[in-house]
């Protein structure tokens, strides 16, 4: 599965990865894990959103949720939030 981010979730990374290292591999680490398994991974957290989300999907990556969409081609990532922020906008 093809991974891309958009812009937003560009700089939520590389704010991350300024601050905390450890976390920012970590969500990386499960991004690339969800691409690859798609699904066959039970470690991973995943939940289908309601609400303004609608049709997203959420990975859970330790504190942080990694807000996204798949078709199973391609992975959208829209948005890496901590998990105090990630539902409040």
């Amino acid at each position: 599965m093809d991974i891309r981010y958009s812009e937003k979730a560009e700089k939520q990374i590389k704010k991350i990865c300024k601050g905390d290292k450890k976390s920012a591999a970590m969500i990386i680490t499960a991004i690339e894990t969800f691409a690859i398994d798609n699904y066959k991974q039970k470690d991973s957290d995943i939940k289908i959103l309601k609400g303004k989300y609608g049709n997203f999907k959420r990975l859970r990556a330790g504190n942080y949720r990694i807000i996204f969409e798949d078709d199973g081609k391609i992975m959208l990532i829209y948005e890496i939030k901590h998990r105090q922020e990630a539902y409040h906008d």
